[in-house]
């Protein structure tokens, strides 16, 4: 550990200077971290004490739920088990139901099979009914179809006689002075008898009270990361938590088991297991030699090697995953950063973006992506895996020359020059910390991180050579007696996992491998590595997983799965269809591409690209199924596609990728800020997302390169 102990002196001399502050300016920076910190606690504390009142005194909302079977022309009675304690009630009803024909019975035919809900409050003391709501007409598919829908309607109740009271935190409860009952009644007028699933909330939240918390919650997310109060794994841990806490406030606290299955758990299982096999194959030194290979192909010119890095990156995450090929390629980049004293923090936030952009390109490229290729609608309706990429190539080529052309503009000052000395000090302080928390420890990870305080400081000796003035000869011929391969058995072996896992990425879609998905494929190609490289130690390999950033996505998942319960996707779905709804049908066409794409792109950029896909596809699917518009199920499904996948580009937390960039690079001392990426991926993505539209309203509505209207 003799590096550790040089890079204590080291480290005194490359963190913050302040030998040019006087005493008074030195105590009143002190002061100022000082009350800042104090601040920040209090506010956490304060917040923290406010929600978990709510999360320690209410119990998890439970809605009245059952099975309700259906004679033929025969009406079924549900009494409501709690009475309502404000003027409105849901209705929710699962099974055979017709969504699009119920959300819009204009397209129903009137020979299609319904059920007729009402609700009634029955007056026991007068024997008879003091009111009845008007009809919901819930339509049947026609002909009969294994498929499940799923609807939902608010119910206002009327001649409430109920006094409002509100107790010491906001909650309102009320007592009732009469003795009338609520009552559902569904009517089959199907000629045959079924079942349908039937939830009753006597309690809804306020959808607009909702809205708003929604709201607040993702600004007070972006105001934690933007400016860097918290670390970002606490400040989704913080906002998640309070989102669960105004979910309680709003009487609707869920089951801790429905928290936990909000969670995408095949998305961090691929994480995880992706993690450990880079960890492993990182001793092997392949990195260093890939990094090598790649400065020798751009012969020394930084731009084409940082061409040949994107455009390899995007055509790779088309057909593994962009997640996947984020973890591989960022310990490269950062090998060949450290080489060649470029901006780390500036090319990895490039190859991520372009991550992005190439995982645009196929089905099992990007999160977004499999949503909607494996979802049954879209599944019949012509998404195929060649028709896929036929229609997304154009738009995904044009997008990354064009995202490149921007980078060059964006980054040409940045990569060599801005801030190099201060980035390489902040990465240096950072793997001191880490060191110092690993001790004395003898562990590979003690190991990586001495290396990478070494080659940090060696950079920092040689910080004003610049790359256009490296000797091109001189610096390919250290790197190749520096980067060898190091352990190829365990490189052969590494190998044998990752030809398993591809291979089979490929295979997935084939009928015989139904089973294999992202997540298992990759964890069982970790397994494979595990028993081949039979590791004694166990922790040595886990101390490679990024824990941090698995921490973050799973309390990124929550948040955004309560932002939906609060309301926030559906109020941007409902505006979307109404301003499509407001245009002449000439022109619905090129306002729904227009619409889509946007609203997907600046949502994705803000909240993850996953949820809001799978809202924005429910949207498209009722579009497509509205027959007063028209409109073509294909051109708004890629609308929607571009829009998801490219916005995330537009800041740090848009999509996967990006976060796992900025946790592998934290690993190396590195800190990609929200601020920092924002500066660079958020015009790449208006660029690329005016690209992808200008695209889709020449093949759509002047070329019409699209199925007909009939075709839905």
């Amino acid at each position: 550990m003799a590096a550790l102990g040089h890079v204590t002196a080291g480290r005194r001399s490359y963190t913050d200077d302040y030998t040019e502050l006087n005493d008074e300016q030195l105590h009143r920076r002190y002061i100022l971290r000082r009350v800042g910190t104090f601040v920040k606690i209090t506010v956490f504390v304060i917040l923290w004490l406010y929600f978990t009142i709510f999360m320690i005194t209410t119990t998890p909302h439970e809605p009245h739920d059952m099975i309700v079977p259906l004679q033929s022309q025969k009406a079924q009675l549900s009494r409501l088990r709690e009475k309502p304690n404000g003027d409105q009630i849901t209705i929710t009803l699962s099974g055979p139901v017709d969504e699009a024909c119920t959300n819009n019975p204009k397209i129903a035919t009137d020979t299609q099979p319904r059920i007729i809900v009402t609700v009634e409050r029955f007056d026991q003391s007068a024997n008879k009914s003091a009111w009845k709501s008007d009809e919901w007409q819930v339509y049947l598919f026609d002909p009969p179809s294994p498929r499940v829908g799923k609807v939902k309607k608010y119910f206002t109740l009327e001649g409430c006689s109920n006094i409002r009271q509100f107790n010491l935190f906001g909650r309102s409860a009320q007592m009732r002075s009469d003795s009338s009952n609520l009552q559902v009644s569904l009517l089959n007028l199907y000629k045959d008898p079924m079942a349908l699933y039937l939830t009753i909330n006597s309690n809804p939240m306020n959808a607009n009270v909702g809205v708003v918390c929604g709201i607040l919650l993702l600004i007070f997310l972006y105001v934690l990361i933007i400016w860097d109060i918290t670390d970002r794994t606490l400040a989704a841990l913080l906002v998640a938590t309070a989102a669960i806490g105004v979910l309680s406030m709003l009487d609707a606290k869920p089951e801790l088991s429905t928290i936990i299955s909000w969670i995408d758990m095949e998305t961090l299982m691929l994480l995880f297991a992706m993690m450990i096999m880079v960890s492993m194959l990182a001793e092997t030194g392949v990195f260093d030699f890939l990094s090598v290979y790649a400065y020798q192909m751009s012969k020394g010119n930084v731009w084409m090697l940082l061409f040949y890095l994107c455009m390899f990156t995007g055509f790779l995450s088309a057909f593994l995953d962009n997640v996947t090929m984020v973890l591989l390629m960022v310990p490269v980049t950062i090998r060949l950063c450290e080489s060649l004293a470029l901006s780390t923090t500036v090319v990895l936030i490039s190859i991520a973006i372009f991550a992005n952009i190439g995982g645009t390109l196929t089905p099992v490229g990007d999160p977004p992506n499999v949503v909607v290729a494996t979802d049954p609608y879209a599944q019949t309706h012509g998404m195929d895996f060649g028709n896929f990429i036929l229609h997304m190539f154009p738009g995904v080529i044009l997008s990354m020359i064009l995202g490149f052309l921007l980078l060059y503009f964006l980054v040409r000052e940045k990569l060599f020059t801005s801030n190099l000395s201060s980035e390489m000090r902040a990465s240096l302080d950072k793997l001191q910390k880490q060191a110092n928390r690993l001790g004395n420890a003898d562990t590979q990870m003690s190991k990586n991180v001495a290396k990478r305080i070494e080659a940090l400081l060696e950079r920092l000796k040689n910080q004003d050579i610049q790359s256009e003035k490296v000797d091109f000869q001189k610096t390919l011929s250290d790197m190749k007696a520096n980067c060898k391969i190091k352990n190829k058995p365990l490189l052969i072996k590494c190998t044998i996992a990752f030809t398993f896992a591809i291979l089979m990425f490929f295979m997935q879609s084939l009928p015989v491998f139904a089973g294999a998905t992202l997540c298992w494929i990759a964890m069982l190609a970790a397994i494979l590595l595990l028993i081949l490289a039979n590791k004694p130690d166990i922790d040595a390999v886990l101390e490679g997983v990024e824990w941090g950033t698995l921490i973050f996505f799973a309390a990124l998942f929550v948040l955004m799965e309560s932002i939906v319960e609060l309301g926030v996707i559906d109020w941007v779905g409902e505006l979307t269809v109404g301003i499509i709804m407001s245009v002449g049908k000439s022109h619905q066409l090129a306002v729904s591409i227009l619409l889509i794409i946007w609203v997907s792109a600046l949502t994705s950029a803000f909240v993850d690209n996953i949820p809001i896909t799978t809202m924005m596809l429910k949207l498209v699917i009722k579009l497509a199924n509205n027959h007063d518009l028209g409109l073509s199920f294909p051109p708004l499904v890629w609308s929607l596609l571009f829009g998801a996948c490219f916005g995330g580009n537009g800041t740090l937390i848009g999509a996967s990728a990006n976060v796992v960039t900025a946790g592998i690079a934290h690993q190396y001392g590195y800190q990609i800020t929200f601020k920092g990426f924002f500066l660079i991926g958020f015009p790449i993505m208006m660029a690329t997302v005016l690209t992808a539209t200008i695209y889709l309203l020449i093949a759509h509505c002047l070329c019409t390169w699209h199925d007909p209207p009939s075709y839905n």
